[in-house]
């Protein structure tokens, strides 16, 4: 036993003994944890059996020196780090076959700092907190490493991220093991922790273990570690305080010409008597409509045409303000001032005005609406203007500034839910917890390591050192054709099923739809590995025509040939 009312140290060591300030991040391959990691934490010196690798190594930072103590039954930091690591670790998923460990191990700060008893290790965890990053008012951002964000779920059952205060970094993460308000009347004690605890937040934790007593006695040494969290189901549906800030000019660019203070060209081909139908909002149709004018170099390159260039930014433009920022939305006040502010230039029918505005608004109700394109396009149509004003300079900064009004709320809302991992772009620190048994009195103390170096948390996509186990194709002899059955069925509806049925490729190609409803429902079955075999050859086919464009295909696809396994 050590002396009563120690102090703990708590510091990061790895598998071979080594201490450092911050806690020991470990990355090992998923099937080396926990028996070959635990094998090696207690061999010693021996060689390794896992492939475990430090993450943290005691680098070149400046780092401050953070002291670590315990008073009064609360455990303290006396003073913050002030680090700042470029370029930053990434930990692995468990997708791309890697498992991360922190670890440390617990020491009385007495002559010879013995290891704390693990017998008084009530319970052991770990918290991820995020660097937490600001916005300029040009929308250029920077992390403060100084200022960290906590994973919380709410008395309602939330999460998200909530930005922490210093103090709030020391308090336990679970708020019903919080030091309470005491008044010594015990229902007037109830009602304040009733009151407390229904606005306090509960942190997301990890739980950390402590070593095995046969190997805490082997090392002299308590040593704790615990899964480093790097993927998580758990979803925010908390919209943001503020909303996302806007590139003004980068919006402007992205608009097309027709919505910018532009004058067109009057020699514009438009087809006999004006009339246009849903097939212009196709940039294939419209090039097969107003060719390219092709030169004589060579290679010869290819420059569209006015009217190709038109078409298009009128297909561009009726899609932006219909889709992104809601125009044609009748329950919209944004949708209503951008239609005001485009009526205040006009297009001329045979010499008579009609708004600009209203102009789109019949564009749309005849082009893209859904009421009048179901699944089988109708045959509407639509007359293009003789003419057509351009807007002022002004209007375009008014209608850019009520476009931008419309989408922020719409992109606010786009980024709940957010998954707790799913920005990449984003750094975090870990930091572990421990409550101890008191050696008197009858308060467990709560006592916090130092946080680790800032580390961020690789995409799914990212491309791992460790493959994954091929998926296995059938040969489709007739043996295995003869027994083939259909494992997986599609409920169709029966518009879906006259459509698919009454389409033909040359009907594709000229935009025609399918056939009539069916009127009853089908049940469609596949053979799952046969379709893979298909989509297999669609895919192969694909990345050979877009490799043309890309030369993509040595970096996403070998084909090596496999020996067959004979048998013994």
């Amino acid at each position: 036993m050590v002396a009563n009312q120690c102090e703990i140290l708590v510091k990061g060591v790895d598998l071979t003994g080594t201490e450092q300030t911050t806690p020991v991040i470990l990355q090992m391959y998923d099937d080396d944890f926990p028996a070959h990691f635990l094998q090696d934490l207690a061999s010693g010196e021996q060689p390794q059996v896992s492939h475990a690798s430090t993450v943290n190594a005691p680098p070149a930072l400046m780092l401050d020196r953070l002291a670590l103590r315990v008073n009064s039954g609360l455990g303290r930091v006396m003073q913050r780090s002030t680090a700042t690591v470029t370029p930053q670790p990434q930990l692995y998923q468990p997708v791309q076959r890697y498992v991360n460990v922190a670890m440390v191990h617990l020491n009385c700060d007495t002559l010879g700092t013995p290891p704390v008893d693990p017998k008084r290790i009530l319970s052991a965890g770990m918290v991820l907190r995020r660097i937490y990053r600001t916005t300029d008012s040009e929308g250029n951002s920077t992390d403060q490493f100084h200022m960290l964000s906590a994973w919380v779920k709410d008395s309602t059952g939330r999460f998200s991220w909530k930005l922490l205060s210093a103090d709030a970094e020391d308090l336990d993460p679970d708020p019903t093991k919080r030091p309470q308000l005491y008044s010594g009347q015990p229902d007037i004690d109830q009602k304040l922790a009733a009151v407390a605890l229904s606005s306090a937040f509960t942190e997301s934790t990890t739980p950390a273990f402590a070593a095995p007593p046969a190997t805490s006695a082997a090392l002299h040494s308590t040593v704790v570690y615990g899964v480093i969290p790097s993927a998580s189901s758990e979803v925010s549906d908390v919209l943001p305080p503020t909303p996302p800030k806007f590139d003004r000019k980068g919006f402007i660019s992205s608009l097309p010409s027709i919505l910018r203070s532009k004058k067109y060209s009057s020699n514009l081909s438009f087809p006999s008597g004006g009339a246009i139908d849903y097939r212009w909002m196709s940039d294939d149709f419209l090039a097969s409509e107003y060719p390219p004018a092709k030169s004589t170099s060579v290679p010869p390159t290819y420059t569209p045409s006015d009217s190709f260039t038109f078409f298009h930014d009128f297909a561009t433009a009726l899609r932006m303000l219909s889709s992104v920022v809601n125009a044609f939305d009748p329950k919209s006040t944004q949708g209503a001032a951008i239609l005001n502010i485009l009526n205040r230039a006009n297009v001329y029918y045979s010499g008579a005005p009609t708004p600009l505005g209203t102009f789109y608004q019949n564009a749309y109700n005849a082009l893209l609406s859904t009421k009048t394109l179901p699944l089988t396009p109708a045959s509407t149509s639509f007359t293009m203007p003789d003419s057509w004003e351009s807007l002022g300079d002004k209007d375009e900064k008014d209608l850019v500034q009520a476009m931008i009004d419309a989408i922020t709320p719409i992109a606010r809302n786009q980024v709940a839910p957010l998954g707790r991992f799913q920005d990449s772009s984003r750094y975090y620190k870990l930091r572990m917890f421990f409550r101890l048994k008191p050696e008197s009195g009858t308060c467990p103390t709560l006592v916090w390591s130092h946080y680790s170096i800032p580390f961020g948390i690789a995409p799914w996509h990212a491309s791992g050192q460790r493959p994954h186990a091929p998926i296995q194709l059938p040969d489709p002899t007739s043996q295995f054709l003869a027994g083939a059955k259909p494992n997986c069925s599609f409920q169709v509806p029966g518009s879906l099923m006259g459509a698919m049925q009454g389409t033909t490729m040359s009907g594709l190609m000229s935009g025609s739809g399918g056939g009539p409803s069916l009127g009853l429902g089908w049940l469609c079955s596949f053979n799952i590995p046969l379709i893979t075999i298909c989509a297999f050859f669609v895919l192969s086919i694909f990345l050979s025509l877009l490799n043309i464009v890309f030369f993509w295909l040595p970096f996403i696809k070998i084909c090596i040939p496999f020996p067959a396994v004979q048998d013994e």
